[in-house]
């Protein structure tokens, strides 16, 4: 038994160690692209540094021989160890140091001094886990009492121990390096900034789900039939977290990313979780997960409000959940797994024991990095932020080639952009000039046709109707009153396209009136059946867009009555989007081969008219079959595209 109990301890080891891979992938995904290699290679010497301090000082200060139950004394270098299963048992426990070490190099990430986080993974891993660790775990090793344990704190896989520790030092980090450039706008409003590949955090967040079953399975030092509830709790935890954070973002804080909330409510039941994974049920624990992935988000959204910049949200998924973890524990789990006399008391204990971690790793870390920001710096500088630590740190002549791509392209489509704007302009004032000018031609062709060809008409309908008063001769009353009946229909037809010329209609009934009562007119004057089907809630144009839209349909019926031979026609208009226009003209006329015909018909002026309205436009016609036009009219909100 002895033996198997050794072989799920260095499992379990194994599993934590696995852990380190999984901080990799998940903050590589969330810094920008310029920035992955040296977050690589901090976790690497983040590990090398927690393994060496903790084998030189940090396990005789965590499990030495206790001095007054605040540090321990002794097994320096590990020279005094007892038995094999020492070995073993500083294997398991460099592994969680090596996790609190990691843990708050990431949230300071894309504008730290690589040595300035290495004297801090160095003072972390030889002074301020070991020395939390020794006040709850000092007994684990040696039989021994030390300051909260002693009181009776729980926290059995390092909720607070490594989580928190390591939470409370990443706030005191990013607090003394300051956020990234370009994280908040001038209004103090927080920006995105880029992340290189989120698939590889979601790996990243799937291979820490995977390792935290070591994490917390380990922690019971022997193999029994506690670990298939240990391994459940830890499950139903981080699902539960994924929904309370995501429940939490959806009702509670919108302006915040979905997509982080889902990587963030995992992570932070998977950390609460580990406080009390053996003592709680399946139901408890989902609560202590649903409770810490909302708790997880709303931390997200405070450190946002302070203009506190955490680039991996390391501090609401570590430090908070981990207090979360601790707090609920002993509010849920049965009083007879409690170490205190009443419940009130334990959870008493734990506020205390989460405060005593919160001054102490905070308080240590933040005298720590104002040390390190004094002597040798904290922060890069603005100009290398701007290039990437992976080409400050560790000189990768790809990520200066990439850069100087990636600048190149800014540039490009920077200068692209505002040329594209200038043109614009300028093709929007043709346009506007363009539709000005035909509209003039137009008032000046009904002026013209009005006092001039119009009122002739009138004068000559008149003269006819005198003489044909005075002739006695019916032959020539006759002739007379077919010369009269021509000229009035001669005027009728000059209303018509006065009528057509200046749609006096469209300013004063709008788009969709106009159209109908155009169907009405042409329906009177012809033979044809107009099938008008146009929607009465279409939306507010300008006046040279409604225009441009009036005169295309307009354009398209006449030619059909001109050249198409049709008896019906139909017309639609309507919105299957908010941000769309669709008209639709189709007649069953004689049709027209599409491929030999590229202008005439009229159609020459539609499509010009479709391009000032940047509208796509589909004719569809065949020979003996009718013609169809389709026109898809993109619409914005207060749009003028003319003006």
């Amino acid at each position: 038994m002895i033996q198997i109990n050794h072989l799920w301890i260095l499992i379990c080891a194994c599993f934590i160690f696995f852990m380190q891979a999984g901080f990799v992938c998940y903050e590589v995904g969330f810094v920008q692209s310029k920035n992955v290699i040296s977050v690589a290679m901090e976790n690497i010497i983040s590990f090398v540094v927690a393994t060496l301090s903790f084998y030189l000082v940090g396990f005789a200060f965590m499990f030495g021989m206790s001095c007054a139950g605040f540090i321990g004394s002794d097994n320096w270098l590990l020279l005094h160890l007892k038995s094999s299963y020492d070995y073993i048992f500083i294997f398991y426990q460099l592994m969680f140091a090596g996790t609190s070490v990691t843990i708050f190099s990431g949230s300071m990430s894309e504008r730290t001094k690589l040595k300035a986080l290495v004297i801090a993974a160095i003072v972390t891993g030889a002074i301020i886990y070991p020395i939390f660790g020794h006040w709850v775990w000092g007994g684990t090793y040696l039989n021994q009492l030390t300051f909260l344990s002693r009181l009776g704190y729980m926290d059995f896989a390092g909720a607070t121990v490594v989580h928190s520790t390591a939470g409370w030092i990443a706030l005191a980090g990013i607090i003394a390096v300051g956020p990234r450039k370009g994280r908040w706008d001038e209004d103090k409003k927080p920006k995105r900034l880029g992340r290189s590949n989120i698939p590889f955090a979601t790996l990243g967040t799937f291979i820490l789900w995977f390792s935290w079953f070591g994490f917390n399975g380990g922690n019971l030092l022997r193999f029994n039939d506690s670990i298939g509830l240990i391994l459940l709790n830890t499950n139903l935890a981080a699902s539960a977290g994924v929904v309370g954070a995501v429940l939490t973002t959806f009702l509670l804080a919108k302006d915040q990313s979905l997509m982080e909330s889902i990587f963030n409510g995992a992570l932070g039941g998977l950390v609460a979780i580990t406080a009390g994974s053996d003592i709680l049920t399946p139901a408890q624990s989902i609560l202590v997960g649903f409770i810490a992935g909302s708790v997880v988000v709303m931390g997200s959204v405070l450190l946002l409000k302070l203009n506190i910049d955490d680039a991996v949200n390391a501090v609401p998924i570590h430090a908070f959940g981990g207090v979360c973890g601790a707090i609920l524990c002993p509010l849920f789990a049965s009083s007879e797994y409690l170490n205190a006399s009443s419940r009130i008391q334990q959870i008493f204990i734990q506020f205390f024991g989460v405060a005593v971690n919160f001054v102490w790793a905070f308080g240590v870390g933040l005298l720590m990095f104002y040390l390190i920001k004094k002597t040798i710096g904290l922060r890069v500088s603005d100009e290398e932020e701007e290039k990437g630590l992976n080409i400050v740190e560790f000189s990768d002549i790809y990520s200066w080639y990439q850069r100087i791509k990636e600048e190149h392209y800014e540039n490009l489509t920077q200068d692209l952009s505002e040329t594209i704007q200038q043109q614009n302009i300028e093709l929007k004032k043709r346009a506007n000039m363009l539709v000005a000018t035909q509209e003039r031609e137009r008032e000046k062709i009904a002026r013209d046709l009005h006092d001039g060809v119009g009122q002739s008409l009138v004068a000559l309908k008149i003269h006819l109707g005198l003489i044909q008063n005075k002739t006695q001769d019916e032959a020539l009353k006759n002739q007379t009153d077919k010369t009269i009946k021509l000229a009035e229909d001669t005027i009728e037809e000059i209303r018509n396209v006065i009528y057509n010329l200046k749609p006096v209609e469209l300013n004063k009934d709008g788009l969709a009136i106009s159209i109908r009562h155009l169907c009405e007119k042409l329906k009177e004057i012809s033979s044809i059946k107009f099938n008008c089907m146009i929607a009465n809630d279409l939306p507010q144009w300008n006046e040279t867009e409604e225009l441009n839209l009036y005169r295309i349909v307009q354009e398209c019926l006449t030619n059909i009555m001109k050249h198409s031979e049709a008896t019906e026609v139909d017309v639609s208009m309507n919105m299957p989007s908010d941000d769309l226009l669709f008209i639709g003209i189709s007649d069953n006329g004689k049709g027209f081969d599409i491929k030999n015909v590229k202008s005439g018909l009229g159609l020459t002026t539609i499509k010009e008219r479709a391009a000032m309205l940047n509208a796509k436009i589909m004719i569809d016609s065949e020979e003996g079959r009718g013609t169809r036009i389709i026109l898809e009219v993109p619409y914005e909100k207060n749009q003028s595209i003319y003006s």
